[in-house]
């Protein structure tokens, strides 16, 4: 026999080998089992099915199209080393033979007949046949588990071969409610109830669905199997109110159980006199619970993997799309100043950020900023303060007044809770005079022969918090040969391990004592020597682990005279 397998493979990802199943979906939505991460796929682009030894394929409406081997088509049969291409993403579909176990008399542990037949409902099996069937539906229902990664289809399926097994009138799978809720719940992906009347799966709304929820509610709480048969007088369940309403004769109720407990249950009802459930029945559905609830776990994991995945893949975008705001070319042939400035994202996506700018010829501006939060959300807000301040910068020489600009804009489009620790720092580079506004941040350092100098305490909240406040420029000199450097917490806030082997008690914090020493120790290097020194030794500081707060910092070294 033939088993079917979709090879897909990814520019710096594994290669992934999905089998087909009975059938299987292509496209970007999570909830199929062969996601695309590609633009120009639609969320439910293509469907694969296996009938007997052939694999055919359909385009589902998708927007852009589907191409075999190069050819634009809408369907047809696929055979091993075919190439379904969506935009610029290529599947290859593999299959592979497999041979059945053959027992000692001859037959084979794979079951290809009809199970039964729904015409059946009046007649009584033999007990060899019974118990053939029974088996049959166990094993379809395992050996769905290992190639159907969709949670609808799956349960879609494991309803069909259930009620067929046992000849069924009526069956749903539902959902235990979330912690805290009650009743019962449709499923998760589709938000549907998926029902089987007489052999027809149908995915209904809660207005349409009805069952017997004293049953159901007693199987999730207790985790056990029920039978109900109307003909047991005695049962406590006779007294049930929905029982009764829904005329109902006999009920099959059984736990979806996974690794971490119940979630769901397998239900089967009759409002038949002459369509009574028996034990027998109830140990075939008991069986296909555990079963299925081992499936949809799989299933379920799987979504989340390719969710996160995908998420992973967004984020390295939107880093990408970060590292486009932020400078990587420095000015190198001025001769009156050196500029270096560099980021370290603790995450994927840091909230960090820097700029330069030369408002005019006789000055340079240096900024640093830390937005509240991590993630895209704090990328986003920095891509909109550099904006905001590359335009502002450019007409004013006060650092307080592009502050009240950033300011005003961040309070009226800002996210609510969401502010921005701020310096920025403007120095004549014919007089080394310095204007310096602080927003809540770290004060600058400036570096020279034996000379250390703190300056630029924050004059103001961050900017975001307050609609209207204002900050002041404080002023200090910058001497040739002179460093002035910015920085964000996370460098003097790198922690260490409290001790480490052989050595005295380390400090918790990196702390501008250490910050201030590695500077001074390379006052004569350029700026980006004294940079990348610093996050050498906050890296070794933090050893063996990383640091907790992204690490940000940008220089500039006076050269020229002044008068």
């Amino acid at each position: 026999m033939l088993r079917g397998y979709l090879v897909c493979k990814k520019n710096g990802e594994a290669t992934r080998r999905i089998p087909v199943g009975t059938s299987i979906t292509l496209g970007r939505s999570v909830e199929c089992g062969c996601v695309v991460d590609d633009a120009a796929a639609s969320r439910r682009h293509a469907r694969v099915t296996a009938e007997g030894e052939r694999f055919l394929w359909k385009d589902l409406n998708s927007t852009n199209g589907t191409q075999l081997n190069g050819v634009p088509m809408l369907e047809g049969v696929l055979r091993h080393g075919d190439r379904l291409q969506i935009g610029e993403t290529v599947i290859t579909f593999e299959t592979e033979e497999y041979v059945e176990e053959v027992e000692e008399d001859g037959s084979t542990t794979t079951f290809t007949e009809t199970i039964s037949n729904w015409q059946k409902s009046g007649q009584v099996e033999a007990k060899e046949d019974r118990a053939e069937n029974l088996l049959r539906a166990i094993y379809t229902v395992m050996n769905e588990i290992s190639s159907n990664y969709e949670p609808c289809p799956l349960l879609d399926h494991i309803l069909q071969t259930t009620m067929k097994a046992i000849d069924a009138q009526r069956g749903a799978i539902v959902f235990a409610p979330q912690e805290g809720g009650r009743g019962i719940e449709p499923c998760p992906v589709c938000h549907k109830y998926h029902v089987i009347v007489n052999g027809r799966v149908q995915r209904v709304a809660q207005r349409d669905f009805i069952i017997s929820e004293s049953v159901a509610q007693r199987v999730i709480k207790n985790g056990e199997s029920l039978l109900y048969q109307d003909t047991d007088r005695d049962s406590e369940f006779n007294v049930s109110e929905s029982i009764r309403s829904l005329k109902l004769r006999s009920i099959i109720c059984a736990p979806l159980r996974g690794k971490f407990g119940i979630f769901g249950i397998l239900y089967v009802d009759s409002d038949s006199p002459k369509h009574q459930y028996s034990h027998e029945d109830m140990l075939l559905s008991t069986a296909v619970g555990n079963s299925a609830g081992l499936a949809l776990e799989n299933a379920r994991m799987h979504m989340q993997i390719v969710e996160k995945n995908r998420t992973d893949s967004e984020i390295q975008h939107a880093w990408q799309i970060q590292q486009g705001f932020l400078i990587n070319e420095w000015p190198e042939d001025d001769p009156r100043f050196q500029v270096y400035g560099d980021t370290r994202p603790a995450k994927t996506v840091g909230g960090d950020f820097y700029d330069f700018v030369q408002p005019d010829n006789a000055h340079v501006g240096l900024l640093i900023g830390d937005v509240s939060g991590k993630g895209v959300p704090a990328a986003l807000t920095m891509a909109q303060l550099l904006a905001e301040f590359r335009l502002n910068s450019r007409n004013s020489l006060s650092p307080s007044e592009v502050f009240s600009s950033l300011n005003e804009t961040m309070c009226k489009q800002g996210v609510r809770g969401t502010f921005c620790t701020m310096s920025y720092v403007i120095v004549n580079l014919e007089s080394g005079r310095v204007l310096c506004a602080s927003a809540g941040h770290h004060p600058a350092l400036a570096v020279g022969k034996g000379d250390l100098r703190i300056f630029g305490n924050a004059t103001g909240p961050p900017v975001g918090i307050l609609p209207e406040n204002p900050w002041t420029d404080t002023e200090a000199r910058l001497k040739p040969g002179e460093t002035l450097v910015l920085y964000t917490d996370g460098i003097v806030e790198a922690r260490a391990q409290h001790t480490r082997s052989g050595r005295a008690p380390l400090p918790d914090e990196y702390g501008m004592e250490n910050l201030g020493r590695v500077a001074a120790e390379h006052y004569a290097d350029t700026p980006r020597e004294m940079v990348e020194a610093v996050n050498k030794t906050v890296r070794e500081y933090c050893a063996p682990t990383t640091p907790h707060d992204d690490c940000t910092m940008i220089a500039v070294k006076l050269l020229a005279n002044h008068k």
